[in-house]
């Protein structure tokens, strides 16, 4: 029997972690971050009764929300993708954020569908 090099035989205590042990810090916000882009879109529907109601619309045109909200999701995907390579990930996820939340706040205070459109549609 050969003896193990000293290095092979450590307990898994010692060993650190490649990521200096954010990694599961880091996985947490992409389940969190995932789960608001994606889940909030198909959310609005919960809403659609009052929205039809204080609206004065009807399905369709309530439904076109959460379409156009998705629309902009997946269709500023490439812009997004180049400015991420033309700037660097923190200040595009700070604008992208800013814009967000700033579509959220300018959506509370629409009056017709058009502003809605515009505001949770495409700002957010």
């Amino acid at each position: 029997m050969g003896r193990s090099d000293p290095e092979e035989c450590q307990s898994p205590a010692s060993v650190k972690p490649p990521d200096g042990g954010w990694g599961w810090i880091v996985l947490l916000g992409c389940f969190v971050i995932t789960g608001f882009s994606y889940a909030f879109p198909k959310a609005v529907s919960v809403y659609f009764k009052e929205l039809m109601h204080d609206f004065h619309v009807g399905y369709s045109d309530t439904a076109w929300i959460s379409s156009i909200m998705l629309a902009m999701l997946y269709g500023t995907g490439p812009v997004s993708s180049i400015m991420v390579n033309q700037f660097g990930c923190r200040p595009v996820m700070l604008v992208g954020g800013l814009l967000a939340s700033s579509g959220m706040i300018l959506a509370s205070f629409t009056t017709n569908i058009i502003e809605l459109y515009l505001t949770a549609g495409m700002l957010t």
